[in-house]
């Protein structure tokens, strides 16, 4: 009978929150906060991303400086939050969080791929509390209308998938096959996180409200487009971008189209460099689209490098 006990439906609350749960007005986030040391580093994760994502990069970085992990409303332990989940509502929500969770200024902010979004538009609102931004391989605002037309359809399947799983996960099948299928159906980087955190990401992971959020990402991603055409430059903000070496985002799509995608991705990529002054650009070569799972070390380094160039800048004065 010991096989029984697997498939009972556990709720997210038998893994209580690993950080904090603050208010930002309307709602709570969740944020876990470890290591000591200025300036404070802040992930902002992907689309369909949340705090555990950074699991692998946030326990070597918080042995140098103070750093956070935080799910966005919809995500992991933190409340839905008000709609549309527009790029702006976004880094309103997030700078309510960091400044009611008493993070030490002046942040490093490092967005990955859609959290790319939050970190430009964080900066050129609160320039005076941001110290340097690390982008990887992150989202340019002109990429649907330099795509080729598969782009649309692959986005379009995503809609498709989050809409059928939240329906199973309300129906609790999900948990059910999650529990039957085990950490075989889960996805890659779930076998790359310390085995005792695995069921707490599955678990808390993919509850109902997950794939809503994506879907109202999703719904906003136009408008979030907008809002950061409209943004402008960093000025000389220090700013590192990196960019993918293998092209798994595009794999799904024909060769020809595939090849087409990966050259305006690479071409957007520089075009985000180019968005301060201040910039340099790596190459992730082992990694896709996940660099901080796919290449934890290199994100450390870059976080590391960017730390000790603005304490210099900070003792020198």
């Amino acid at each position: 009978m010991h096989h029984f006990k697997e498939t009972i439906y556990m709720s997210p609350n038998s893994h209580p929150p690993i950080g904090k749960l603050v208010d930002v007005g309307s709602h709570q986030l969740h944020i876990y906060s470890t290591g000591e040391g200025s300036p404070s580093v802040i992930f902002e994760s992907g689309g369909a991303s949340w705090s555990l994502d950074w699991n692998l990069v946030q326990t070597e970085v918080a042995k140098f400086t103070s750093v956070s992990s935080y799910d966005r409303a919809g995500f992991g332990w933190s409340d839905s939050g008000p709609k549309p989940r527009t790029s702006e509502q976004i880094v309103t929500e997030l700078h309510t969080l960091l400044t009611n969770a008493e993070i030490k200024k002046p942040y490093i902010l490092v967005g990955a791929s859609f959290g790319g979004h939050t970190a430009r538009l964080f900066s050129k609102k609160f320039p005076d509390e941001v110290a340097g931004v690390i982008l990887l391989d992150a989202r340019h605002e002109a990429i649907n209308s330099k795509m080729p037309p598969a782009w649309k359809k692959l986005e379009t399947a995503g809609k498709g998938m989050y809409q059928v799983m939240l329906l199973a996960s309300r129906l609790g099948a999900l948990t059910l096959l999650g529990k039957l299928a085990g950490e075989k159906a889960a996805p890659s980087i779930v076998m790359k996180l310390p085995p005792e955190i695995r069921p707490m990401y599955l678990e808390v992971g993919f509850q109902p409200k997950y794939f809503q959020s994506n879907l109202d990402e999703l719904a906003a991603s136009g408008e979030s487009d907008r809002q950061l055409s409209t943004t402008g430059s960093l000025g000389n903000i220090p700013l590192t971008v990196i960019r993918h070496g293998i092209p798994d985002l595009f794999a799904s799509m024909p060769v020809e189209q595939a090849e087409q995608a990966e050259t305006v991705w690479q071409e957007l990529q520089k075009d985000l460099a180019k968005q301060s002054s201040n910039s340099q650009m790596l190459v992730a070569e082992k990694s896709g689209h996940g660099i901080q799972i796919d290449q934890p070390g290199l994100v450390v380094e870059a976080i590391r490098q960017m730390v000790e160039t603005i304490r210099g800048v900070s003792t020198s004065k």
